[in-house]
């Protein structure tokens, strides 16, 4: 651990409920809160797959559903959480149910604020700028990899700049979060993998990034313990429910951990390539990450190790952690799909810059502090110095 004296401000969800089945008392929940007008939050998917239905019938029956939306795009434009804002006011909600995947629960996050404070999404891109807790939020991750119920991150898109924005504040943490793997059980397979890969990056990010705190990492190696026996296993096994609920809570700690931590250079690269080839995030991190250990061996061997370890992979040199990091996001089918994507040369210049350009508030960093792109021990690094308005961690 670093020696020089840091000061650091730690960010947890209020609440948390897990275990599978957990999502199935959420009228209890939000009755005993006192919330007597609650607005779910969703999408087409999850409304397809049943799971909408499950939690809006018992609302519903105890008299607290005040209405609900699956109007939540993938990779939610800032103008659609303004409309998903103004259908909450309307509703008369005094509390929200998010239920998705990250976009949901980004998605309901901001629009909590905007909706009890007025205003629009792009007044609170950047870090510290929301600035007022908004309506309380129950946000529930049907997908085990985003973590975003567990972190004071919304990612928007500004679709006139085909750019991914952050919006990045602590009164965006829930009141309550609520982690039930059975919510997981019918995702598609492709899903699984992307989700799940983003949340060993996360988990590895976290851990490596100079800003990173005690607590990040070691939520973020007990991360990796589950995600190394439970990926590759819920990818090809997924009626494994043993895995899914291991999954479904590795995400969870993945996402506090680099919530008290920083994204690096694997998100900073994904940003500017999803947002232009609108590929799921989890294919680009997943399959970037083997790179940037590569890139950062040099500096951060010693983190490697301990995280390889962690995966139940042995204390591996960056060299063959790397290796590994491609075996299992090719093994997972979604090297695949990266492959059979096709980005004009023309663009890649363009690319480069707007990943360099990258800050906290862009990528989802927890901590305050420029970007790193590199480990703890020693890094190249890209984006404007710390902001005094987040964490005041001296990179």
């Amino acid at each position: 651990m670093p020696t020089e004296n840091r000061t650091a401000e730690l960010h947890l969800p209020r609440r948390v409920i897990g275990g599978r089945g957990a999502a199935l008392f959420l009228a209890d929940l939000c009755a005993g809160q006192g919330w007597r007008r609650v607005f779910v939050v969703s999408d087409a998917g999850v409304e397809g797959a049943g799971l909408l239905g499950r939690v809006r019938a018992p609302l519903e029956a105890a008299g607290l559903l005040a209405g609900w939306s699956t109007a939540v795009p993938a990779e939610p434009p800032l103008d659609a959480v303004d409309a998903l804002a103004a259908r909450i006011v309307a509703s008369g909600a005094d509390a929200l149910v998010g239920l998705g995947g990250g976009s949901v629960m980004d998605a309901t996050k901001v629009a909590a604020v905007v909706a009890a404070h007025g205003g629009a999404a792009a007044d609170l891109v950047g870090i510290g700028r929301a600035g007022r807790r908004g309506l309380p939020t129950v946000l529930v991750p049907t997908t085990a990899g985003t973590g975003s119920e567990a972190t004071r991150v919304a990612i928007l898109t500004d679709t006139h700049q085909g750019t991914k924005l952050g919006v990045v504040d602590p009164v965006l943490l829930p009141d309550v979060a609520v982690v039930d793997a059975a919510l997981t059980d019918s995702l598609p397979a492709l899903v699984t993998a992307a989700a799940g890969m983003d949340a060993l990056v996360h988990a590895i990010e976290a851990f490596t990034a100079r800003v990173a705190t005690p607590l990040a990492r070691g939520l973020a190696l007990e991360s990796a313990r589950g995600i190394g026996g439970a990926l590759e296993r819920v990818c090809s096994h997924p009626d494994d429910t043993a895995a899914r609920d291991t999954m479904a809570w590795a995400a969870h700690l993945a996402g506090m951990a680099f919530s008290n931590s920083s994204c690096c250079a694997v998100h900073a690269l994904a940003l500017p390539l999803g947002g232009r080839c609108h590929l799921p995030h989890g294919v680009i991190t997943g399959t970037f990450v083997g790179a940037m250990v590569r890139f950062n061996g040099p500096v951060a061997a010693a983190d490697h190790a301990l995280l390889a370890t962690a995966l139940g992979w042995g204390p591996l040199d960056p060299p063959a952690f790397a290796q590994r990091l491609d075996q299992l996001a090719e093994s997972i089918g979604l090297t695949a799909v990266l492959r059979a994507t096709v980005v004009p040369a023309g663009v890649l210049p363009a690319l480069a810059r707007e990943a360099v350009s990258q800050s906290p508030a862009r990528v989802g960093g927890g901590c305050g502090g420029d970007l790193r792109v590199g480990s703890r021990a020693g890094a190249v690094t890209a984006g404007p110095g710390p902001d005094p308005r987040a964490w005041p961690i001296p990179g």
